[in-house]
């Protein structure tokens, strides 16, 4: 029979009165015949009474005909044929177990009473043919409907809750190829604790395969749906110096019930307890606690909840104590011996070995890794770079584009001008698109000539809320003999100028994290005395972010089990919580902190979720209670070409008579 998709199309259909309303009100228009006397004709009277009749019926059924063929194709009519199907050709239901291997269904129990409540559907139920999917070590476990009774306990003891937290969506795609294609009744029993945090932005489309959704809570106690309690968990920790040889760990804890909690918490390092602390947790809060240790004692350390409760896996947190490695710095300058050169990196190495306190931060030169990065290989980086005197050296070696590169993977850049040939310094920087400015010549001053100084900060910039009292004065002071003039550039950053205005440094951010800071004057007593005043030393610094850390805890990369971190492969593969080191980098796996919520998910909201918004299962019965297959087959293309043969008839019809001539004038009446 025909059905529409669009029928509220249908209403369109009142357009057809139109034409008739056309045809009703077209008044014939009659044709006036010369006479050379009307004194021969009789006069008559014009009836005005019977109906009004529509002129030209077959114009106007064509006309209607047309728009209800308009009307249809906007509906979008199509032909559905319904053909009986057996309901069990195979003559058992199906039923595929998805059992959810989050880390939260460790909690509350969920694990052992998913596994229990499986082995005895599977051993009670008859004439049910069972599968069974679960995601495990980073692969799926898929026993298609019909497998085994055997072979689906075996796989069961097998299964075990992983460490990461994975993606629910992932499998979704997996369950239709697990049931047998001919068979229409298939069901999904999804088994999971239904956390929110791993079932809220799950989305599937089972109704409209045909696969019925059917949920099993478990972990869920006398209160199923509801949210759980009886969870504390360690949240975050970090450690920092706490000087005088010692170091200073914190961590900040949560509780997740209504009901304020007394708990210990330990420290543990070296298999055993250095310190526990007891914590008050609020109703639904958070607290912060400290532990003390001494410094390079101890390699990694453990912050560890005593006693029990619902959810034991974000009870324990394993950190490196050790000072962070130290950070490496290096230069780039032309091959051969240069006195200024040398003179200048004599003077920033000095200033870059100071940086930080010499313990717990700390930088050092590294001659290799720096001579690596010309050569683009940045498997063991450099966190700053220092370029001494650019000039055609840089240009003749093509360092451009790996200068380039680096910076726009995060890398950090002090450039310092040549002695001569500014024009190539200029033209390479610009060649390269590293920077882009004006080279407008050199500033330099007489014999006894004043020097040029430094401007007063901005307020709002950042070397004003660093500099101040006596550090800002000595910053004042100091001596400027000569630099080269820098037209101001649009789009960078200019921290210092000189008390006429004019750029001193030049400062661009890059899209990757990067930054290049563009001196216009050099680092030795010739230029400035800037590298003898105690200012040197925190400029450097602020300039070129040295002191900023874009890794947390000290310089260790954190991640969550399980997940991929850019150029960490070992901690995206890792599956258990601990401590690695990878090279230099120092790593720490720790459990995701979604899978300490307690709230579930409603049930209505899941079934939703999983069943799409398709055709419900009630569409597909037929009048006789039997499941019925449908295939619709649309009719608009048929209507499309009705409409279009009646617009043609219409329009042959429409066109003037060529019988409507003018009579010919009567002569000698």
């Amino acid at each position: 029979m025909i059905e529409f998709a669009q029928p509220l199309a249908l209403w369109t259909g009142l357009l057809v009165g139109l034409p008739i309303l056309a045809h009703l009100a077209y008044r014939r228009i009659a044709h006036k015949i010369p006479f050379s006397t009307l004194r021969f004709l009789r006069t008559s009277t014009i009836p005005r009474s019977g109906r009004k009749k529509p002129s030209d019926l077959m114009l106007l059924l064509l006309r209607v005909l047309f728009f209800g063929c308009l009307t249809l194709i906007l509906a979008d009519p199509y032909w559905q044929e319904s053909s009986p199907v057996d309901l069990n050709p195979l003559g058992d239901s199906e039923c595929l177990f998805w059992v959810d291997t989050t880390p939260s269904m460790t909690g509350w129990g969920g694990w052992e009473e998913a596994i229990s409540t499986i082995q005895s559907k599977i051993t009670e139920e008859k004439n049910v043919r069972y599968g069974l999917l679960a995601s495990q070590g980073g692969s799926l476990v898929a026993l298609p409907t019909g497998s085994a009774k055997e072979d689906l306990k075996s796989a069961l003891k097998q299964l075990s809750s992983q460490s990461s937290a994975g993606s629910l969506q992932s499998i979704l795609d997996q369950v239709p190829p697990l049931f047998s294609p001919k068979n229409t009744a298939k069901k999904i029993m999804v088994v999971s604790d239904f956390q929110k945090s791993s079932w809220q932005e799950v989305a599937g489309r089972f109704s409209a395969l045909g696969i019925e959704v059917e949920l099993l809570p478990v972990g869920h106690g006398d209160s199923p749906w509801q949210t759980r309690t009886g969870n504390r968990a360690i949240v975050d920790s970090r450690v920092a110096s706490g000087g005088e040889d010692k170091i200073r760990i914190w961590a900040a804890l949560r509780n997740w019930d209504d009901a304020s909690v007394d708990l210990n918490v330990s420290l543990i390092a070296g298999g055993q307890a250095r310190q526990t602390v007891l914590a008050n947790l609020p109703p639904l809060g958070s607290t912060q606690i400290q532990f003390t240790l001494p410094s390079k004692d101890f390699a990694q350390a453990t912050i560890r909840l005593d006693g029990e409760d619902a959810y034991a896996r974000d009870n324990n947190q394993s950190l490196w104590v050790l000072p962070p490695l130290p950070r490496a710095f290096g230069f780039w300058h032309r091959s051969e011996e240069d006195p200024t050169d040398l003179l200048e990196q004599q003077f920033l190495q000095a200033a870059m070995e100071s940086t930080g306190d010499g313990e717990w931060n700390t930088w050092v030169e590294n001659k290799q890794r720096a001579s690596d990065l010309k050569k683009d290989d940045s498997s063991k980086p450099l966190d700053f770079l220092m370029v001494l005197g650019l000039s055609g050296w840089f240009e003749d070696e093509g360092l451009a584009p790996v200068l380039s590169n680096y910076l726009n993977n995060g890398g950090k850049v002090l450039v310092t001008p040549p002695n001569d040939s500014h024009v190539r310094m200029n033209r390479a920087l610009k060649d390269g698109e590293i920077i882009d400015f004006t080279f407008a010549g050199i500033n330099r001053t007489a014999f006894r000539m004043e020097p040029y100084r430094i401007d007063v900060l901005e307020k709002n910039s950042r070397l004003h809320s660093v500099f101040s009292g006596d550090s800002v004065r000595d910053l004042y002071l100091t001596e400027i003999r000569q630099f080269i003039t820098l037209n101001d550039p649009l789009g960078l950053d200019v921290p210092l100028r000189d008390r006429t205005g004019r750029p001193l440094v030049l400062v661009r951010s890059f899209p990757g994290g990067g930054k290049l800071v563009f001196s216009s004057f050099r680092m030795v007593p010739q230029w400035t005395d800037l590298p003898m005043r105690n200012s040197f030393l925190p400029l450097i610094a602020e300039l070129c972010g040295v002191r900023e850390r874009e890794q947390k805890n000290g310089g260790v990369l954190r991640v969550d089990a399980g997940l991929s971190n850019g150029g960490q492969p070992s901690a995206s593969l890792s599956s258990t919580y601990g401590l690695l080191q990878q090279g230099d980098q120092r790593i720490e796996v720790v459990h995701p902190l979604v899978e300490s919520f307690p709230e579930v998910m409603d049930p209505e909201d899941v079934i939703d979720a999983l069943a799409g918004s398709h055709l419900s299962s009630d569409s597909l019965q037929g009048a006789n209670g039997d499941l019925v297959s449908e295939h619709p087959q649309s009719l608009w293309q048929w209507f499309a070409l009705a409409a279009f043969l009646l617009l043609l008839l219409e329009t042959m019809c429409s066109v003037p008579s060529f019988l409507n001539r003018q009579t010919p004038e009567v002569q000698n009446a």
